[in-house]
């Protein structure tokens, strides 16, 4: 059986800066500062990637390479997106960690593919079962790692890492492992290599750049309860309604497809069907048994979204895209936009050319245009910078003389690393105005920076305001130039991850 799986090329001269001593390298390990990730990360990858070019006798290196694991664990949810920009980083440190826990993910699964390929040669008929299957857990479970930081920060897959997946799943089968547990760092039964296997081939048919900050860890959390019952069957054809159903090729380097969206029979060189109706009806038998205002914060419902999607996408154009090739600057973050805005209105009053304020703002290019929005491109790394669902507002366009104003909604993004980032987003109807507003039965707060939307088309006149504000009918209290105008808050009809955007009447 061959098996193509990407390692690091070896040599046999003993590299004196590299620590072998098992004792010595589980000190230095957890001497590792805790809360300075940036070190931490170039120290392990300074040590672990050299461990890969050397030769080592098998059993010595899955020993030593059984001692990284809780490291590379720690280092891997510290870069969790909320917990990364919390730290004391810079933006530049922020986008190095995020690249750095990528090739560490990576660095630690070649050191275990190492292994595979050795032990796979040199079978000859007397292979430990038990230990071979819990080594190639152990491969699959840092590839499905390096994917879901991918994806957790808008990027796609790393190189190769699904041919490698379909290889080692491929292999465990044909060794029959695949089932078999794993025990986790605390010392607790884990999931299978299947379960992880399934569980990222289903998560890769989620359209991770399209997920709120977050929600990629969540979906991957859940769909790991859900995977047991899950079946992988040889063959390339199906009768019947194929939802539920999505074809696998082990010997290629493609994602899983919807089932929904191919004609059977499906060709290719080793093809497979991912049966995956029994958890989704198992998700589905969850929501039902909720009330219906709770269901749509479940995990369950964006998978099932995702998962049963209609023969016709629903990511279909509602409206006829034009290319376009245009500049816009933008800035990012209600804040940042309130400032701007302020300080604008401000210099345009006091007669002088009108200025926007201290925020930064960056330039976009549009690729296409259509009435309900843009696709953009911007020529860096949004790593740590950007999220589905952040607000941001147009502040000049190249082939505007006048300056206007166009709130944004990110709803797609793909974070293509040193290539760029590709942006897609949707206009809120209305020129928006900075004022300020308090929450009545909250006075002691003071007064918060603000948005004011006015009605346009179908839209009604709304407020953009700072999360935790809106309630349904709590009052508020609009600060609108000299104005006060007393508001009740309505509907809501946007949510962000810093803000809420709601409808509102007048309180007399």
């Amino acid at each position: 059986m061959t098996l193509l799986l990407t390692t690091p090329e070896q040599h046999s001269f003993q590299d004196p800066t590299l620590e072998l001593d098992e004792k010595r390298l589980k000190k230095w390990l957890a001497s590792l500062p805790v809360l300075n990730v940036g070190d931490s990360l170039r120290k392990v990858l300074d040590a672990l990637e050299p461990l890969n070019e050397q030769q080592l006798d098998v059993d010595r290196r899955l020993r030593l390479m059984s001692l990284y694991q809780a490291t590379v664990k720690r280092l891997y949810d510290a870069a969790e997106p909320l917990r990364l920009r919390q730290q004391p980083l810079s933006q530049q440190q922020r986008q190095h960690a995020v690249d750095q826990v990528e090739r560490l993910c990576l660095a630690t699964a070649n050191g275990f593919k190492i292994a595979i390929k050795e032990i796979h040669a040199g079978d000859t008929g007397t292979l430990d079962n038990a230990r071979f299957g819990q080594v190639l857990r152990w491969a699959v479970q840092q590839l499905a790692a390096a994917l879901l930081h991918s994806y957790r920060y808008y990027r796609p897959e790393p190189p190769f890492v699904f041919l490698e997946l379909n290889q080692l799943y491929r292999l465990a089968r044909h060794h029959g492992v695949q089932e078999q547990a794993g025990t986790a760092l605390d010392g607790k039964a884990s999931s299978s290599l299947a379960d992880i296997y399934q569980a990222t081939c289903l998560l890769s048919l989620t359209d991770p750049f399209s997920a709120a900050e977050g929600w990629v860890d969540r979906r991957f959390r859940s769909l790991l309860q859900y995977v047991p019952g899950t079946r992988i069957i040889p063959g390339n054809s199906w009768q019947g309604t194929p939802e539920g159903l999505f074809f696998i090729d082990l010997q290629s380097d493609s994602r899983p497809r919807h089932c929904v969206f191919l004609q059977s029979p499906v060709s290719g060189d080793d093809p497979h069907i991912l049966d995956a109706r029994v958890p989704l009806q198992r998700m589905h038998k969850t929501l039902a048994a909720l009330p219906a205002d709770r269901r749509g914060k479940r995990v369950e419902t964006g998978l099932l979204g995702t998962l049963l999607p209609e023969v016709t996408p629903r990511e279909r154009r509602r409206s006829t895209r034009r290319p376009a090739g245009r500049w816009i600057e933008v800035v990012t973050g209600l804040e940042a936009i309130c400032d701007y805005l302020a300080r604008y209105q401000r210099s345009a009053a006091a007669g002088g050319p009108a200025q926007g304020g201290a925020a930064d703002t960056t330039r976009w290019r549009i690729q296409d245009v259509s009435e309900q929005g843009y696709r953009l491109a911007w020529g860096e790394s949004a790593a740590s910078l950007l999220q589905v669902g952040d607000l941001v507002c147009v502040v000049a366009d190249s082939e505007e003389e006048k300056r206007s104003f166009q709130l944004l909604v990110i709803r797609w993004l793909c974070d293509e690393r040193d290539r760029g980032t590709g942006v897609g987003v949707e206009k809120l109807a209305g020129v928006p105005s900075p004022m300020r507003l308090e929450v009545v039965d909250d006075a002691a707060a003071g007064t918060r920076q603000a948005l004011f939307l006015p009605s346009a088309g179908d839209f009604a006149a709304r407020v953009v305001a700072p999360r935790k504000i809106y309630k349904k009918n709590r009052s508020l209290r609009l600060h609108v130039g000299d104005r006060q105008v007393p508001v009740c808050c309505t509907v809501r009809v946007e949510r962000g991850p810093g803000f809420d955007c709601f409808e509102f009447t007048s309180a007399h």
